[in-house]
């Protein structure tokens, strides 16, 4: 388990772009189901149109001609868009180009149906569908890639394309010329819709980014404290709380420190000077820290550092680093080298992380009695 003292990123890139990744590659699955259940249905649909022609002894083509135009070419057509969708989907391809794909491919499956059954003009409509599904994925290019497709698709099934002998001509009539640009227009009007809609979602998109964005730096900023930019004592029972559900067998060590002399100091520079002593000290470990060890101010100028996963040599050789660190940029020109007294002590499985911090402290006193030292409570 990683113990982690950041707070949860719901707005961070990599994330985001995993949990939309994993929604997209979803959506692309139903969107493929959906082109299943529309040729099943358009399927079932002609052929009972078949029966039904045929019980109204409405004049028909042959039952083979019907049953090879509405049946078996449009079937073998959308099968084939099926397949190809299929393949796209299992395939390595990006995941934009996927979906630009199946959206293609889900147009040219309304452009064959409307061509085949062009004579029903109410059928404009099943170009609709590929473009209200493009909305899902927020990407204003796509959705008016898809939308050209299918408003230049419905203008060339009508202007050329005549499957059926007793469809109309668009220029044959006023009627058929205000029909088809009426279509043509309330396709564009739907792409409108849906492109506005787009918007709204980005915008509502990104004012949740920046609310949680605020909210975790409002968040981080509760557990700084303000004068080092160290973790403060919420921090560190927060970080107490996870050491103690950690099941990984890792070991934990705790670093009570105490700047030696440090009233001494503040009497005799003043608290200005003292808090500048406090600040160098606080930038040596921010310096110092990573992901095995994390630094706090525990209060006053007691500060101490969480390791998680390290030795004692690690341990110690961290400790005598920051030791080393302080004292060079601490000790002013003329003075005697500041000194930083440590006491270690080591987490035990089961037991409160209070008594951790009780402990570190009992060790930090020996540490204090001979300045400067660093104390490991088994010495």
């Amino acid at each position: 388990m990683a113990v982690d003292m950041r707070a949860d990123d719901r707005s961070g890139s990599p994330v985001i772009r995993e949990k939309k990744l994993q929604a997209e590659g979803k959506w692309l699955r139903m969107q493929h189901q959906l082109m299943t259940a529309l040729v099943i249905f358009a399927t079932m649909a002609e052929a009972v149109m078949y029966f039904v022609l045929r019980e109204l002894e409405i004049p028909m083509t042959s039952p083979g001609w019907y049953l090879l135009k509405y049946l078996a070419v449009p079937f073998g057509i959308n099968v084939l868009l099926l397949l190809t969708a299929a393949m796209t989907i299992g395939s390595r391809l990006p995941e934009r180009r996927k979906i630009y794909i199946i959206s293609t491919l889900l147009a040219v499956m309304a452009f064959a149906m409307y061509t085949v059954h062009a004579v029903f003009p109410a059928l404009f409509s099943l170009f609709i569908i590929p473009m209200l599904l493009t909305v899902v994925y927020g990407d204003q290019r796509l959705t008016a890639y898809v939308a050209l497709f299918c408003v230049g698709g419905k203008a060339i099934s009508d202007l050329f394309l005549r499957c059926d002998p007793g469809r109309a001509r668009v220029t044959e009539s006023m009627d058929t010329i205000v029909d088809f640009g009426l279509s043509l227009v309330l396709l564009l009007l739907f792409y409108s819709i849906c492109a506005f809609m787009i918007l709204m979602e980005q915008e509502k998109r990104e004012e949740a980014i920046r609310l949680e964005q605020d909210r975790k730096r409002y968040w981080e900023e509760s557990m700084r404290d303000q004068l080092t930019r160290l973790w403060n004592r919420e921090a560190l029972r927060r970080m107490f709380q996870k050491m103690e559900k950690d099941q990984s067998g890792r070991r934990y060590f705790l670093a009570m420190m105490d700047l030696d002399d440090f009233k001494s100091l503040n009497d005799t520079y003043g608290h200005s000077q003292g808090d500048q002593y406090l600040q160098a000290l606080g930038q040596v470990l921010l310096e110092l820290s990573g992901e095995d060890a994390y630094p706090f101010r525990f209060g006053g100028d007691e500060f101490c550092m969480l390791f998680q996963g390290c030795g004692r040599e690690q341990v110690e050789r961290a400790c005598r680093e920051v030791q080393r660190c302080y004292g060079e940029v601490a000790t002013l020109p003329g003075q005697p080298p500041e000194s930083l007294s440590i006491g270690v002590a080591e987490y035990r499985r089961q037991e409160p992380a209070e008594r951790l911090l009780d402990r570190a402290d009992a060790v930090l006193y020996r540490a204090k009695q001979q300045k400067g030292s660093i104390c490991f409570e088994e010495d």
